[in-house]
């Protein structure tokens, strides 16, 4: 199946589906992008979600080949496996531990975009009740390494940076009190080279 296309559908923006493009990145393996925008989101919704003969129609999904499964925590892993990096899972017990943050952070994206989307005090009471609490629960799991477990990159690293990324630009007022505590980390996994590379690419879907 490898050298059959792969191509990813999401919305255009780093959010839930972007986890999958770092592992893609990650592992160099060869892939195409349909990026939705909101704007243009009518080619989702009254187009592609009705004609891509998937069986749950969703964002993301992947195609491959004739192989198309939607769902992003089982799009991840099904490319861990196709691309070989269950490494990135961890090891041991230590595997649990880092599919709580993993599965934290994907709550939390969608938790952030969300709290974006209120205003007044809708979005005060989202941010206080579902969005800041986590995040002092992450920042005392991260401490002061480098990364969040076994000292090297794990999933949990790529989830977590997603989320405090979408933090930063969606809901930066509440991001201010995390700078110090998130920043090193921040900067320890953009400075990865296969990251710092992509995140100079045009692959690479930013924030507007």
């Amino acid at each position: 199946m490898s050298s059959l296309t792969l191509n990813l559908g999401y919305w255009a923006y780093p959010l839930r589906g972007q986890p999958i493009r770092y592992l893609l990145e990650l592992a160099q393996y060869p892939y195409q992008q349909t990026n939705y925008t909101f704007e243009g989101a009518n080619d989702w919704f009254e187009k592609d979600k009705k004609e891509l003969g998937l069986d749950f129609p969703n964002l993301p999904y992947l195609i491959h080949g004739d192989f198309k499964i939607t769902e992003s925590q089982n799009i991840v892993d099904y490319v861990l496996d196709l691309t070989k990096q269950h490494h990135l899972l961890g090891s041991g017990l230590t595997k649990f531990q880092i599919d709580n943050v993993r599965f934290l952070c994907n709550e939390l994206i969608s938790k952030i975009f969300l709290a974006s989307t209120k205003t007044g005090e809708e979005k005060k009471a989202e941010i206080n009740n579902s969005v800041t609490p986590k995040f002092k629960r992450l920042q005392a799991v991260l401490g002061n390494k480098k990364f969040f477990f076994e000292d090297k990159l794990t999933l949990a690293d790529i989830y977590a940076y997603t989320a405090i990324n979408a933090l930063q630009h969606l809901l930066n007022d509440e991001y201010k009190q995390f700078a110090q505590a998130f920043g090193p980390f921040m900067k320890n996994f953009e400075e990865i080279p296969l990251i710092k590379a992509y995140h100079s690419s045009t692959r690479y879907p930013r924030f507007k």
